[in-house]
This record gives structure tokens, C-alpha cells and sequence, in this order.
């Protein structure tokens, strides 16, 4: 085979070339403008088969690479440059193809060709029409670069058979559409099936009954149209009322039918209809019955008369005094939270406090509390083991001596708002006694504390919820569990007789002095060391309203030995103090027990006088008794086996010598 003549090539068209053998695709170069007709375009190889492996061109892949990429970069990283193509001017002529080199190998033999007798087609729904279609178009469209694993080819398809021509004839007709009726009867049908209801069908076995239509009602007797009247208008003119429908029920008025009200009733048409006396029914509201209207002047005179001794009110006014105040709802709050459930302080200052908004209620409410739940240590102090305590052991053992009451109190009042102090000082309670004739008077110490706390009108308040929760008896070393209120009502004044604070700036008196001193408080009101004051029982006095510093003799001792007449005396804590309303009740009557002039024979019972407020008693000196017995007066609490309470002096006096009395002890002094 003589080898072709080689052409002449530029610079371009071999560097195009070269890029051809490496990249796989001809680059684009522009041509020279040439006047003459374009020449034709050579042909594109064509490959003979759509399946031939790639061959090796220069040590490479010829169509390895991706179809439809960029142009990549030259050895000098600089891309051809592009073709302009003016207005009006012929699109150049493709370069033309680099020289075949010769090859001394023959070509390989195609495989024989079969016949198109000889495919056969499976019946399935696929074309091979559509298959040889895509073949064509992707061979075409990529130019022999892009793969297409995917593709198919005539020889793939041999033996498969082409689907039937579809013919809509041949198909079973559609069943007939349902009517509404049928719609509706099927899905009741439904309906009944699912609710295990009976077949619509009857059951041959079920008898039917006719039901009975109900007897007719008797025909009413017809009644008369009710009489109408007639009123005039003007002079001489008429005007009469249209026939009016008989009502359902006879007019009546509501005022008819009590207040003894009087009724004479006319019956017509057999019972039927009933109408008021004689008034004709003319359609507008009956008239008044003016004659049943009450009588005011016999509502009053038989309303009841107020008593002549005017009763206290169920719910008095708090007063600034606080002995006749009523406290029976914070006491009875107070009781409503024992310390087993209390959680913590805060909580049960929130919880006493929250029904009362007088600081003064709020106070008591706390006081009241600590006499329910916190009880002396009668064994530490007896065995003189006292510790020193905080609130919240108090709160957790429940036991507590002075210093562990006025502690909790504060505590218990600070978290709830209240302006709350502990005041250390001496006080006169249990293991004291008074000085004796002669006896030099101590030096100040303390023993005691107590509280102070500011109430209603800014006051600041003197308590002692220690001896206000009971008191104890150094003989048996018992704990009395007694509530004792007037440890809270008492004045300032009063409660400085047994109360001397370290901080002379806390005795809060209301007399107007600022302090007192330590020798007058030791020895007492009288002013001497040998003027003891009268003995008061406190429970009974506390119980009965009697005010302790109000007795007369004051002193303990009274000589006998002077003659002439000793005048007892003693009143209640206030002058508005009312048994009923503060009290237990009505009081009792008051009776002294003297010995006579020798003291040998019979006792003698004499009854106190009284006004309700004071009662008062005068005595001959030389009748009481001999020197060292003892005189005192007494409450009679039963009288003649029944209780005494209202007993009025005369009945008491005739009573005496002739039935027999029980009572307590209230005062007492000695004869000297």
C-alpha cells in the first residue's frame, strides 16, 4: 500500500493535533476567510459496531474520558483562543484529520451477520424499536465519547416476541351502576350488620298486635262568657270592652291569700269558675285588699321589750383595755396547730397570724400557742441542770425553762412582722421570798426573762409567756399546766412588781416614770421590808376578774391587839370587766371565815356586800382570832349541793347555818 504524500501543516493545526492524540477530541481552530464557495466537510469516522473496546492511540484510551466536559488547559496553562464568527460570514470548515499511519496488520473479520428471519422477540412490554432509537441518538449526540452501559443492541433482543395489538373489544363488559336506592339500602344494611340489630326481613314466628286507639274524652260542658263592665268614659259616652278569653285559671290576686285575709268565694258554673266576693273580672290587676294591710302600731306593741339591764353584744368592739378585750378567737386559733406537725418557725409564724390584723391579736395568738405546746422543765431546773436553748430547740423538745419561752416568742413574732425584744431581769416567781424584818437587802442579779413587744397604737407591752403557760410547785416538783391570761392583760405598772429588767430602759411604765429603783421593787409597794403584801390566790382572782394589788389591808400581818374595826375590800380588774361576756359567768358570792375574840370557839362566816363591781366587808378586831391563825376570804361555789354562780347576798346570808357550802380560797392574812 503506497504511503500517502504528506500535507503541509501550521504551527496551529499540529499543536491542535498533538492535543487530539492526548485529549480524545479535535480541538476548535480557526480557518482563513476564503472568498470561494465553503468546501464540503469530510465525513466522521464511524465505528463499525456499537460494543468494540477502546483501542490504544499513542499509549492511551481513546474515549475514556467523560463526555461534556471543559476544554482543559494547554502546557502554558493558556486555552486556544476562540472563533468569532462575524455577521454575514460562513461558518469555517472542521480541520482537517491527522494522517492514518500505516499498519501492516489486516483488519479483523466482522462476525457473520444473522438474518432478520431469524430474531425473535419475547412478549413483554418493552419496544426494541424505542431500544435501537436510543442507541442511534446517544451514538450520534456523543460523538463515540460517552459510554453507555446501559444500552441495548439488535443481537441482546433476539428471541423476544412483540405484546398483542390491545383491543378494547375483547374486554368483559362493566357490571351496571347502582341507583341511590340501592346505595342507601346497602349501607344500612351495613349499618345493621355491624350493630347486631335483627334482619330487616320479619320473622314468620313474630305475631303482630294492633294497637288500640285511646277512648275519646267526653265532651265539657259548655260555660258562660264571663260578665264584662262597663265604664264610662266622658259624659254621656260608652265604651265597651271586647269579649275577653276566659282565662286558664280564675283571676285571683296574690295578697288574697294571707294575712287572714277574709274570702268569699262564688262559685258558677258548676265549680268550675271561681271568682273573688262579687268583683267582676274586667282584665286589669285586682284592687288592694286594703282591709288585710297589718297594723303597725299592734306589730310593735307586741314586738318583745328589751331586758332592763342591757346585754353585752355577741361581738364587742376591741377596747384599749385589755382585760375586758375578748381574745376567744386567736385562744381558739392557737390551739389549732400542735408542734408535732409544725415544719419549721417561719411556717408557723405565717399560720398563727394570717386571720388577725391587730398587732395585739397577733401577739396573743403567739402567747396562747406557747401555753398549748412548749411545758417547763421541771426536772433541769430542779436539779439546777438548765442549758442554754434556741427557738429551734425548743420547737423540736417541747420543753423549755424561761430564757427558752421569751426566746421562741421573739423568734415566733419577728418572722411574723411583730417588733419583738427578750428582756433579762429578776423576777419574783418560783424559789423567792420576800425579805424579812431586818434583812439587808440584796444586790441586784437576775434570775428571769420575759418579753417585750410593741402592739396596737405603737404601745410597747410587757408579757411573761413563761408564768402565762402554768406555773410550778417546788414541793412535789409538778408542773400545773394552767393558762394564765393575766400575764398578758396586766399593765406595765402592775407587771413591774414582780419584774425588774437589767435594761433600765425597758420598764415601758405607764404612770409616767421612767424607772424605778432596785430597793423599791425588792421590798415591795409597801415600802418596808416588814410589810409583806396580802397573799392572792391567782387562779381563782385571774378566773373570777378580781384585780390582785386592789385589797385592802395591802399588808399581810393585821394586829389584833388594838381595838376598833378592820374594813376589807377588793374590786374587779376594770371597771367595764362583765363576768358574763369575760367571766366564766355570774359570780359568786363572797364569804370571810373568822375565829371569834379567842380563837376556841366556833367559826364564824361572814358575806361580803357587793355592787357588782366592789365588794366589802368591816370586822371588829377583836373578833377575828388570836395571834398566828390565819383569815381569808372565800368563793362559795356550791351551795346546798348546787352550783352558787347568781347567788345574791341575801340568800347566801339565809342560807348560812343551814346548808352546806364548798368553795376556794381568794385571799389570806395572818394576825400578829
Amino acid at each position: 500500500m503506497a504511503a500517502e504524500s504528506p500535507q503541509p501543516q501550521t504551527i496551529h493545526s499540529r499543536i491542535a493535533a498533538l492535543n487530539l492524540g492526548h485529549l480524545g477530541r479535535a480541538p476548535i481552530t480557526p480557518a482563513p476567510i476564503e472568498s470561494g464557495p465553503p468546501s464540503r466537510p469530510l465525513p466522521l469516522p464511524r465505528s463499525q459496531t456499537a460494543n468494540l473496546p477502546a483501542t490504544l492511540s499513542n499509549g492511551h484510551i481513546i474515549g475514556d474520558a467523560i463526555g461534556n466536559e471543559p476544554n482543559p488547559l494547554t502546557h502554558d496553562r493558556v486555552l486556544p483562543p476562540p472563533t468569532i464568527t462575524r455577521t454575514g460570514q460562513k461558518k469555517p470548515p472542521p480541520p482537517a484529520l491527522p494522517p492514518r499511519k500505516h499498519s501492516s496488520q489486516p483488519s479483523p473479520a466482522l462476525p457473520p451477520r444473522r438474518s432478520s428471519a431469524a430474531l425473535h422477540r419475547r412478549e413483554s412490554s418493552e419496544s426494541i424499536s424505542s431500544t435501537i432509537s436510543t442507541i442511534s441518538a446517544i451514538s450520534v449526540g456523543t460523538n463515540g465519547t460517552a459510554r453507555t452501559p446501559g444500552s441495548r443492541t439488535p443481537s441482546i433482543d433476539a428471541g423476544r416476541k412483540l405484546a398483542p395489538i390491545f383491543d378494547q373489544s375483547t374486554l368483559p363488559p362493566l357490571p351496571p351502576k347502582r341507583t341511590p336506592e340501592q346505595v342507601d339500602k346497602r349501607y344500612h344494611d351495613i349499618e345493621r350488620s355491624r350493630m347486631g340489630l335483627m334482619p330487616t326481613k320479619p320473622s314468620p314466628n313474630v305475631t303482630t298486635k294492633k294497637v288500640e286507639s285511646p277512648p275519646t274524652l267526653p265532651s265539657r260542658p259548655p260555660h258562660q262568657p264571663l260578665q264584662t263592665s262597663v265604664r264610662k268614659e266622658s259624659a254621656g259616652a260608652t265604651r265597651r270592652l271586647p269579649p275577653e278569653r276566659p282565662p286558664a285559671v280564675p283571676a285571683r290576686s296574690a295578697l288574697s291569700f294571707g294575712m287572714n285575709n277574709s274570702e268569699e268565694m262564688s262559685t258558677t258554673n258548676g265549680g268550675n269558675r271561681s271568682t273573688l266576693g262579687t268583683e267582676a273580672f274586667t282584665g286589669g290587676p285586682p284592687p288592694l285588699p286594703w282591709s288585710s294591710k297589718p297594723d303597725l302600731s299592734k306589730l310593735l306593741a307586741n314586738k318583745p321589750k328589751l331586758a332592763a339591764q342591757s346585754q353585752p353584744p355577741s361581738q364587742p368592739v376591741p377596747s384599749s383595755c385589755l382585760c375586758c378585750r375578748d381574745f376567744s378567737a386567736p385562744d381558739t386559733h392557737a390551739a389549732k396547730f400542735p408542734r408535732e406537725g409544725i415544719p419549721s418557725i417561719e411556717w408557723l409564724a405565717n399560720q398563727l397570724v394570717a386571720p388577725f390584723t391587730s398587732l395585739t391579736d397577733q401577739a396573743r395568738v403567739i402567747f396562747a400557742w406557747l401555753h398549748h405546746n412548749i411545758a417547763y422543765d421541771v426536772v433541769a431546773f430542779c436539779n439546777h441542770a438548765v442549758k442554754p436553748s434556741t427557738p429551734a430547740n425548743t420547737l423540736a423538745t417541747g420543753l423549755a425553762v424561761c430564757e427558752g419561752y421569751a426566746g421562741l416568742f421573739t423568734a415566733i413574732a419577728s418572722n411574723a412582722g411583730l417588733e419583738s425584744l427578750v428582756v433579762g431581769g429578776h423576777g419574783k416567781g418560783a424559789g423567792f421570798s420576800p425579805l424579812q424584818p431586818g434583812q439587808p437587802i440584796p444586790a441586784e442579779y437576775s434570775t428571769h426573762a420575759w418579753n417585750a413587744v410593741k402592739i396596737d397604737n405603737g404601745e410597747w407591752k410587757l408579757i411573761d409567756s413563761c408564768w402565762g403557760a402554768g406555773s410550778v410547785c417546788l414541793g412535789n416538783q409538778k408542773y400545773d399546766k394552767r393558762f394564765a391570761t393575766r400575764h398578758f392583760t396586766m399593765d406595765n405598772d402592775e407587771f413591774g412588781l414582780r419584774h425588774f429588767p437589767t435594761n433600765k430602759s425597758l420598764f415601758h411604765r405607764v404612770d409616767g416614770r421612767q424607772q424605778i429603783p432596785w430597793e423599791e421593787y425588792i421590798i415591795g409597794p409597801s415600802g418596808s421590808a416588814a410589810a409583806m403584801p396580802v397573799q392572792v390566790y391567782e387562779g381563782v382572782a385571774e378566773e373570777e376578774g378580781v384585780a390582785e394589788t386592789k385589797f385592802l389591808p395591802s399588808t399581810y400581818h393585821l394586829p389584833v391587839s388594838a381595838n376598833g374595826t378592820i374594813h376589807f375590800q377588793f374590786e374587779k380588774v376594770c371597771a367595764h370587766w362583765d363576768p358574763i361576756r369575760n367571766g366564766p359567768g355570774k359570780p359568786y358570792p363572797y364569804v370571810m371565815r373568822i375565829h371569834n375574840a379567842d380563837g376556841r370557839g366556833k367559826d364564824e362566816i361572814r358575806v361580803f356586800d357587793t355592787n357588782g363591781s366592789v365588794w366589802w366587808l368591816d370586822v371588829e378586831n377583836n373578833l377575828l382570832g388570836k395571834k398566828g391563825q390565819t383569815v381569808g376570804i372565800f368563793t362559795i361555789q356550791e351551795l346546798g349541793g348546787e352550783n352558787a354562780r347568781g347567788v345574791s347576798v341575801e340568800e347566801c346570808r339565809r342560807a348560812m347555818g343551814r346548808k352546806g357550802w364548798s368553795g376556794g380560797a381568794l385571799a389570806a392574812w395572818e394576825l400578829v
